[in-house]
């Protein structure tokens, strides 16, 4: 049977799924927070419910089964661009879990093109199944993320003389042009992000995973966004979000020319301002190897690895080229 969208009758079995699919790991096929933290990417069945019965809401739930056997399910984020976001995946462990992975992802990417989205997005572990189960359903990856944990936040030492403050939406066009001078060519094509969607008065955009940073939008509130350097010229940005339910806190930093003291600087600073009592959490991706030393050096440990796939579901146009010519 191919994949569809879930209604309130298959409540029941998606949660057992996603559940079993926690206590064993090997069934999940992409999550977009690290394995081990997984949890926080499920929603409770109160944030279900509305995806399920078909309301207008940022949730969608999908599933496949065969003769009545649930065999895959997927939630998946509808944000403020024409992209979605894959917050988690699970198949049954057993052979033909990840058959059914694969027409679900197929069944996903038909119902978001006829919904007008450009784009999907999925963190997938670094395994060789999940790998190839999202390359044969027409996904390429275009970097790899690392996720850096630490249990508290007292024990990091105050910053008393940071020159960073808070962003605004005047910053849009500063934090846009800091974000291409510091991300790599293949990663901006990726993830097609504007001047517009570093707006920080505006919801989403670039604020919204998977861009900046990971996790699951519905269980994260921004706390700050830290701007350092001089008008025009951002050496460094940080960002924090503190998790509601299950979901860890998250802090992004990214600094100019590899300078990992403003990097330790900026994570003090955002994530000492995060309530206490959850794990912080920071994704570091393959280009931003000096950020990691920072957490590193602030006591994170790292826990797990992800690639980073998306699919395109809309022909890129590109601008027409024009050519000198000689007018006589």
């Amino acid at each position: 049977m191919p994949a569809r969208a879930a209604t309130p009758l298959d409540l029941r079995r998606v949660s057992a799924l996603l559940a079993s699919s926690l206590r064993e790991p090997s069934g999940i096929m992409a999550s977009a927070l690290p394995v081990p933290l997984a949890a926080g990417a499920v929603s409770s069945w109160t944030r279900l419910l509305p995806g399920l019965v078909g309301l207008n809401g940022r949730l969608r739930v999908f599933l496949e089964e065969y003769r009545g056997q649930l065999r895959s399910s997927a939630l998946v984020y509808d944000g403020s661009r024409p992209e979605w976001v894959v917050l988690i995946l699970a198949a049954l462990q057993q052979p033909g879990g990840a058959d059914s992975a694969f027409r679900l992802l197929s069944g996903i990417s038909g119902a978001a093109a006829r919904a007008g989205m450009h784009r999907i997005f999925a963190a997938v572990p670094d395994e060789a199944l999940a790998r190839e189960t999202f390359f044969q359903a027409g996904f390429y990856s275009y970097t790899r993320e690392t996720w850096f944990v630490a249990a508290r936040t007292a024990v990091m030492a105050p910053v008393p003389r940071l020159a960073a403050r808070e962003a605004t939406g005047r910053d849009a066009h500063d934090l846009y042009r800091f974000y291409a001078m510091t991300t790599p060519h293949a990663v901006q094509r990726a993830e097609q992000l504007s001047f517009s969607d570093f707006d920080l008065s505006r919801r989403g955009g670039a604020y919204d995973p998977p861009h900046l940073v990971g996790g699951n939008p519905l269980a994260m509130r921004r706390e700050s966004a830290l701007l350092e350097g001089e008008e025009s010229r951002p050496r460094a940005f940080a960002l924090s979000f503190s998790g509601l339910e299950r979901h860890p806190h998250v802090c992004k930093v990214r600094t100019a020319d590899g300078d990992v003291d403003l990097a330790r600087d900026l994570l003090r600073a955002t994530a000492r301002g995060l309530p206490a009592g959850k794990p912080v959490t920071s994704p570091v991706r393959s280009y931003e190897e000096h950020v990691a030393r920072a957490l590193l050096a602030e006591g994170f440990r790292e826990i797990a690895t992800s690639m980073l796939f998306t699919k395109e579901l809309a022909e890129r146009v590109e601008e027409r080229a024009f050519a000198p010519a000689v007018v006589r």
